[in-house]
């Protein structure tokens, strides 16, 4: 089979929908399909606002798959004006009549990727199916969903739904007039969890459309030990860990607050916080006094190896964010036997069985992640059951070669009909 995908971006990008488009590309690549992956070149988040090049798309073979990379125009105003436009779009959606024309021409700037209709135009072979990726950053999504329609081919789309806590604003920017009709036009829609597949049916995607294919854990990398690591960035365990952009959304500040509010009982534990940057944690962590932010550590971005060998000692793994559809940290902490804590909000609780293999807390509810942390750290025995059930779920439920198998019953359904 001969299949197209598009993503806004790629690894070496962080990020987990990224690494998801990656190991399903790969996973298929190597079943003998001829994958094609169209994205851009950015590396970083903000490249997605400040742009990159190349100037012409640049093709490579990786893992299989052959990649072909766009670069990116500079948002004018960089990321405030691009926050600006994303909110005018969500103004927009909200007007009365279809507004349907007039967003997807505003969604060529999220992200604003140069060459992309001219890259699929151009590209010399026939697919059997196109499949786009992430609807938070829509324009790939809605560049291949257009190309399929020109073409006659069949189109399916994985979102990653952001579907927060109900009607809120991180909601809204996966719901909007143009997104949905994306959504309820496609040939198929693939959610992670029945959580997000629900959700999209309440939004008016067909049931009969929607499947659930979930998602799997990466090999392995083989890990340092975690002593030397948290020698070198002067850390005394008991820690925990954080691990994605530290966002206000993904929970970064509340992990940050109610570490430092155990702290301030005499509870001796450090936060660590691994992934990209987000302004509104710098501006946070720049007020903290010299005390606080020795318990509060952002390490930045660190290696597969690093970070698994951080992951590897935590004594648990905070995710208490409202912008995950799933979450593949998740898998990672249990797949070294560590408990996790996380949000019940997006598609987390259909992943984390509260009480069972960790803990689910409200967003933003930060006394009630400090006790959820307190209680893990206090009871090792809670902290090696949550850990060992989790290591049983992954090792049973979220591994490649099942989703794989799914996905590609969901093409040929749409193949053979």
């Amino acid at each position: 089979m001969r299949i197209l995908m598009l993503s806004p971006a790629y690894p070496p990008f962080p990020g987990g929908g990224e690494r998801y488009v990656a190991a399903l590309a790969a996973e298929l690549a190597r079943r003998g399909h001829e994958v094609t992956a169209v994205t851009s070149a950015a590396t970083l988040e903000k490249m997605l606002w400040q742009g990159t090049g190349p100037e012409r798309p640049i093709a490579a073979v990786e893992e299989g798959v052959t990649v072909i990379r766009c670069g990116l125009r500079p948002f004018p105003g960089g990321r405030p004006a691009l926050m600006a436009w994303r909110k005018a779009m969500v103004m927009v959606s909200m007007l009365p009549g279809n507004q349907t024309a007039v967003l997807s021409r505003m969604a060529r700037y999220i992200p604003p990727i140069t060459r992309l209709e001219t890259t699929l135009s151009s590209l010399p072979r026939r697919f059997h199916v196109v499949h786009g990726f992430n609807i938070s950053w829509e324009w790939p999504m809605l560049a291949g969903w257009q190309f399929a329609r020109q073409q006659y081919i069949p189109y399916v789309a994985t979102p990653f739904a952001h579907l927060g806590t109900g009607h809120d604003r991180v909601t809204r920017n996966s719901t909007m007039t143009h997104q949905l009709r994306l959504l309820a036009d496609a040939d198929r829609v693939l959610a992670l969890t029945e959580i997000e597949k629900s959700g999209l049916a309440a939004w008016g995607v067909s049931p009969d459309r929607l499947d659930v294919v979930g998602t799997g854990l990466d090999s392995l990398p083989v890990w340092p030990e975690p002593a030397p690591l948290l020698a070198q960035h002067h850390v005394q365990p008991p820690y925990v860990l954080f691990v994605g952009r530290t966002s206000s959304e993904k929970g970064a500040i509340d992990a940050a607050q109610a570490v430092l509010a155990l702290r301030r009982q005499g509870t001796a534990v450090t936060l660590l916080l691994i992934g990209q940057p987000a302004p509104e944690f710098d501006r946070f962590y720049a007020r903290l006094s010299e005390q606080d932010k020795q318990g509060v550590r952002p390490l930045g971005i660190l290696s597969d190896a690093d970070k698994h060998g951080l992951l590897a000692g935590a004594a648990a793994l905070l995710l208490p964010s409202r912008t995950d559809s799933f979450g593949i940290v998740l898998l990672e902490a249990w797949a070294h036997g560590v408990p996790v804590i996380a949000a019940r909000a997006g598609g987390i609780p259909g992943v984390v069985d509260d009480g069972h293999n960790g803990l689910l807390v409200q967003f933003g509810d930060v006394p009630d992640l400090s006790q959820a942390i307190y209680q893990l750290l206090a009871d090792e025995a809670l902290r090696t059951r949550l850990g060992q059930h989790g290591r049983a779920k992954i090792e049973t439920i979220y591994i490649w070669t099942a989703v794989a198998d799914r996905v590609l019953a969901n093409y040929e359904m749409i193949r053979s009909s």
